[in-house]
């Protein structure tokens, strides 16, 4: 059984594609799949990607883990920005 987080966060992603899919049709929901494949990813492999080493802009190397607790915050920074955008416009602030 996944864990808590896993499953909330699979739920909004639910709740994204669904409100797409009435709104757009399936091409839409299709669509919102790939930027929502991002944030998940960060929320429930962020062990895995911490661990990473790559080379960045201008040939520069990664090499030190990033704590995943940090992954993990950005992607739910990234998946929950789409719904605090549609709060603030509903509420009018924005």
């Amino acid at each position: 059984m996944p864990d808590r987080p896993r499953l909330f966060s699979a739920m909004i992603a639910f709740a994204y594609v669904t409100a797409m899919w009435r709104r757009e049709d399936w091409t839409g929901a299709l669509a919102l799949l790939v930027p929502l494949a991002v944030p998940l990813g960060m929320i429930w492999y962020a062990g895995s990607l911490s661990r990473l080493k790559f080379t960045g802009w201008a040939g520069k190397r990664f090499d030190r883990p990033m704590p995943p607790a940090a992954i993990r915050v950005l992607g739910w920074v990234l998946l929950l920005i789409p719904a605090a955008v549609m709060l603030a416009l509903r509420l009018r602030i924005l």
